[in-house]
């Protein structure tokens, strides 16, 4: 890493960041509160700059962190990133265990200076990936909403009726039943209305899974009481809840269109989605957050993905892996998630994963040596820009 004339650990807020900043020598050459504000970053950084080359480090480079490291940028400074997980066992080293916005600013400087193997290079600023990250981010906060409303809608329904809920199967009710909860509220909604009626307006709708549908008219009459509540829960908490879900739903398809549309002619999004189990969003994934070029072997993006086993050792009294917890949380997930949807679909990953199950090792654990495997396929699709080819 070049040798810096200034080094600045920037403890980033929401309101105001703390900068501390030290020399070549060790002098400390700014310690102070700066505003969340474009001027007065600019006019900081301006000053340091006088000093000669300049590395600001951030411990967010996303979100609160966004401006410091755009006008840092634009002043001509050097940028990098440390991970909370290396800042907060540098900080058990250095003296003192108080937490304030200085000894974190403080924190950051010095492992930088001392350790800067630990920083991570921040991406070269680009209109395109910083839309992506946008659409990304905005996509995982939809999934993860998704899954609560799913899980308060099947709360509500298991409440109301047992077996309708069971009869809905595994995952998100697909749009016919949300459509069908919003009209009637759920089973009791269904059985006050009646099956003739319920049947007259599934006529008119599109796309009507008539096996699941026979199987959701059987269960709502199954029960002969309605449990307390239930008719106010089917009035307002359901119908709401499934009408969130249709719209979350619309929200996540409507990111992965545009996100498709931006990569449409990158190179390694087109042969990454060649391969089976890779979808748009883990494709987008790899794209914005790994730069092939600065991982020498997959070992390395493995260690930087954190999916590759962490080897503990002492004497011989203590050996063993385990997972890390260290790593980039996004591609990471990625991966993980890549990795699961490949059992369905991809007969050699579940193969792989039902022999690591007989080995012992738990459904996370397998899905993570599965990842891992499937990384060793996408890094050579990326460095050799070759779709995907299945073994004859």
């Amino acid at each position: 890493m070049q040798d810096y004339e200034v080094t600045v650990g920037l403890d980033v807020g929401k309101s105001f960041h703390h900068m501390y900043a030290l020399d070549k020598s060790g002098a400390v050459v700014a310690n102070r509160r700066v505003a969340q504000h474009e001027q007065e970053l600019a006019e900081a950084f301006a000053a340091l700059q006088g000093c000669g080359s300049v590395l600001v480090v951030v411990d967010q480079p996303n979100n609160i962190g966004a401006l410091p490291i755009a006008v840092a940028r634009r002043a001509g400074c050097d940028v990098a990133y440390l991970p909370g997980l290396a800042m907060r066992r540098a900080a058990g080293i250095l003296p003192g265990d108080a937490k304030t916005d200085e000894r974190d600013a403080f924190v950051i400087c010095m492992t930088a200076r001392s350790m800067p193997q630990s920083l991570r290079a921040l991406p070269a600023e680009s209109e395109l990936r910083a839309g992506l990250l946008a659409l990304s981010s905005y996509d995982e906060d939809c999934r993860c909403d998704l899954t609560r409303e799913v899980n308060r809608l099947r709360a509500h329904l298991v409440e109301c009726c047992p077996p309708f809920e069971r009869a809905l199967g595994e995952g998100a009710p697909g749009p016919f039943v949300l459509r069908m909860l919003e009209k009637y509220g759920g089973p009791w909604g269904m059985r006050k209305a009646g099956k003739a009626a319920v049947r007259r307006w599934a006529a008119k709708e599109k796309r009507v899974p008539a096996k699941a549908f026979e199987r959701l008219l059987d269960a709502a009459w199954e029960m002969a009481c309605a449990p307390d509540g239930a008719a106010l829960r089917e009035q307002f908490a359901i119908p709401a809840c499934a009408a969130r879900i249709a719209e979350l739903a619309r929200a996540r398809k409507a990111a992965e269109a545009e996100i498709r549309s931006l990569l449409a002619g990158d190179p390694s999004f087109i042969v990454l989605t060649s391969l089976t189990g890779v979808g748009v969003k883990t494709a987008a994934a790899l794209v914005v957050h790994v730069d092939i070029a600065r991982f020498p072997d997959v070992d390395h993006l493995a260690s930087y993905a954190g999916i590759a086993p962490r080897t503990r050792q002492s004497g011989t009294s203590v050996k063993g892996e385990s997972a890390p917890r260290a790593g980039n949380k996004a591609l990471k997930s990625a991966l993980f998630l890549s990795a699961f949807a490949s059992l369905r679909a991809d007969p050699l990953s579940r193969e792989y994963y039902d022999r690591k199950r007989a080995e012992g090792k738990k459904h996370n654990a397998a899905l993570i040596c599965l990842a891992r495997r499937r990384l060793k396929v996408m890094y050579a699709m990326m460095r050799d820009l070759k779709p995907y080819r299945a073994a004859a």
